[in-house]
């Protein structure tokens, strides 16, 4: 049973599940519009890009 007052956003919730995964990643990204995690995944791809093709400026 719940106490009374308190929400589940008022309760500590693990950083990491059992086998290792970083739910704050996942919380934050869920946290974030479908407009904002597209941009988050499309500045990932042209990261990721650039490491594969040698493209970084030092």
């Amino acid at each position: 049973m719940e106490e009374k007052g308190t929400r589940p956003s008022d309760v500590a919730q693990p950083e990491y599940s059992e086998d290792g995964v970083d739910l704050t990643l996942i919380r934050w990204m869920l946290s974030l519009r479908a407009e904002e995690r597209l941009n988050v995944l499309q500045q990932t791809v042209r990261s990721l890009a650039e490491l594969r093709d040698g493209d970084l400026n030092p």
